[in-house]
């Protein structure tokens, strides 16, 4: 009888284990295990049929992620260039999307993500341009989580596939604590929409530049999950344009300051910063603000080297990207109008030093790079189907690969020779004020935050009530008043109503720089017990 409990317990156990494994970290280190089963014939077929005529649309199937099997899910390839260059160049190895909750709503990993996003490595020889650029931007600011996995479609296996977390309503809930909110995408899939836009001014893609207040010549740069988030967009883009003075009031302006900052630091052109203007989210909370969201790093670290007229940048254009780079282009107004007020260019410029100086200048990114690369190794050389040779895929860190019209360069033989270059930017050199003993104190209904500043001619309390807002913006005081006790002893005070700052960091300007304390605010930041 004893023998027999033990047996079906662990026979209990087995049963449970397949659905415990994915759950373990679907996103750690490992290279995770997704299995697909489509019974159609020619599935290949009809997918790509799918893809030309409604990409949204999904062929159902069943998934084994790590052992544990989903039923009803859904199948569709995803991507532009990653899809339609590579089919065209006849290869097999297509990105996936996979959709757990397609029919059965509660089929979960780990009771949060219900997407699968496989990517195929496109121009992309080192494999780790993802999830290495990720690595560096959740430092900064909210981000996907990314690593690698195996993919099989009906028993064959197509190799190994960049694994990255959806950006959807679970990341936003994770990230900003609400489920409220609009997400707007902001790339523009649907190019024969593009193409044939008539009756409106000409687009720049989601430059976020204005053209006028009909929705329609937006739709096929933006993709809204409710129609109701055109309002907010709208008036993003009108206020950008028009009243940039007035863009704290719609727009996350540090968090967008980072997002530009990062493109800049690893020379992601794939991205708002370059030709395309796209490859970015917009989440916008219950106050009508907007808050950027970086997305799709395949070609980052010099990958997409498309200038705006379309030549190929040489090496030393992209080792000697510019830290102002497009801040006369009017069709980029995040960069031509947020950098033009003298506060952001500062406080850009000190993420920018802050990026350079935790990555570059130790050597950081390389090692990471070097270290990604070593442990996919075995599982690039297994993989039959990839889209580079496997010797690229071992030059891809130290030399240029090319292949076809596409020179990539190599991520060490470029941001080795940039962190040299950011190191000696007199940009990044200017002097900066600096910022301690900032503290805060409550009394009664109020708060009140105090700072030592140096260098400094103006000091801010940045503070917010809740993880799903944006930080506002209020002056502190060096003057005898406000709270402040001794007029200039670099003492800067403000208060504050308690139910108002539940966060708070504090900003610093000089005559040529600017500071943030802590360093890395506003995805750090100090809290009102």
């Amino acid at each position: 009888m004893i023998k027999q409990h033990y047996c079906t317990i662990l026979c209990a156990l087995l049963f449970i284990l397949p659905t415990l494994l994915p759950a373990q970290d679907f996103y750690g280190t490992s290279i995770q295990e997704v299995k697909v089963d489509l019974p159609y014939k020619n599935w290949d077929v009809k997918l790509d049929s799918i893809k030309k005529i409604n990409p949204e649309a999904r062929l159902t199937g069943s998934a084994m992620v790590n052992g544990a099997r989903f039923d009803s899910v859904g199948i569709r390839y995803k991507g532009n260039s990653s899809y339609f260059r590579t089919r065209n160049d006849t290869y097999k190895k297509l990105p996936v999307n996979i959709r757990l909750d397609y029919k059965i709503k509660s089929q979960k990993i780990k009771d949060t993500y219900s997407t699968i996003k496989l990517s195929n490595a496109f121009l992309d020889p080192s494999f780790i341009r993802d999830p290495l650029a990720y690595e560096v931007i959740r430092k900064y600011m909210p981000a996907p989580q990314c690593n690698f996995a195996k993919l099989y479609l009906n028993n064959k296996y197509y190799g190994l596939y960049i694994n990255t977390e959806s950006i959807d309503a679970a990341f936003i809930k994770k990230h900003f604590d609400t489920n409220a909110g609009f997400l707007v995408k902001c790339d523009p899939d649907n190019w024969k929409r593009v193409r044939s836009q008539s009756g409106c001014p000409k687009g720049e893609n989601a430059s976020l530049t204005y053209l006028n207040d009909n929705t329609g010549c937006y739709d096929a740069f933006y993709e809204v999950d409710n129609p109701a988030a055109w309002k907010p967009l709208l008036n993003l883009i009108k206020v950008l344009n028009k009243t940039p003075d007035k863009i704290e009031t719609v727009l996350d302006v540090d968090q967008t300051l980072w997002m530009l900052a990062i493109n800049n630091a690893i020379v992601n052109l794939d991205s708002y910063n370059g030709s395309l203007s796209h490859n970015y989210y917009l989440w916008f909370d219950t106050t009508g603000v907007a808050h950027p969201l970086i997305w799709d790093l395949n070609m980052s670290f010099g990958g997409w080297r498309r200038n705006f007229s379309f030549e190929e940048m040489p090496d030393e254009q992209l080792i000697q990207y510019q830290p102002l780079a497009e801040i006369d282009n009017l069709k980029r107004p995040l960069i031509s109008k947020l950098l033009r007020i003298p506060l952001y260019r500062k406080i850009y410029l000190a993420h920018l030093r802050t990026i350079s100086n935790d990555y570059l200048q130790n050597g950081q990114l390389v090692t990471r790079a070097q270290a990604m690369v070593k442990d996919i190794d075995a599982a690039v050389k297994q993989d039959t189907m990839k889209l580079y040779s496997y010797a690229n895929f071992q030059n891809s860190l130290d030399k240029t690969v090319i292949d076809g019209p596409d020179h990539i360069i190599g991520i060490k033989q470029l941001m080795e020779k940039r962190a040299q270059y950011l190191a000696k930017h007199p940009l990044l050199n200017k002097v900066q004020p600096t910022i301690a003993e900032a503290k805060h104190t409550k009394e009664g209904e109020k708060v009140k935050v105090t700072a030592r500043l140096t260098t400094a001619k103006a000091g801010w309390l940045m503070y917010r009530k809740a993880k799903g807002f944006a930080f506002s913006r209020t002056a502190m005081w060096d003057d005898g008043t406000n709270g402040d006790v001794t007029a200039k002893d670099g003492i800067y005070t403000t208060v504050i109503d308690a139910s108002l700052c539940k966060h708070y960091y504090i900003a610093a300007e000089g005559e040529e720089g600017a500071a943030t304390f802590p360093e890395r605010a506003s995805f750090a930041f100090l809290s009102v017990e």
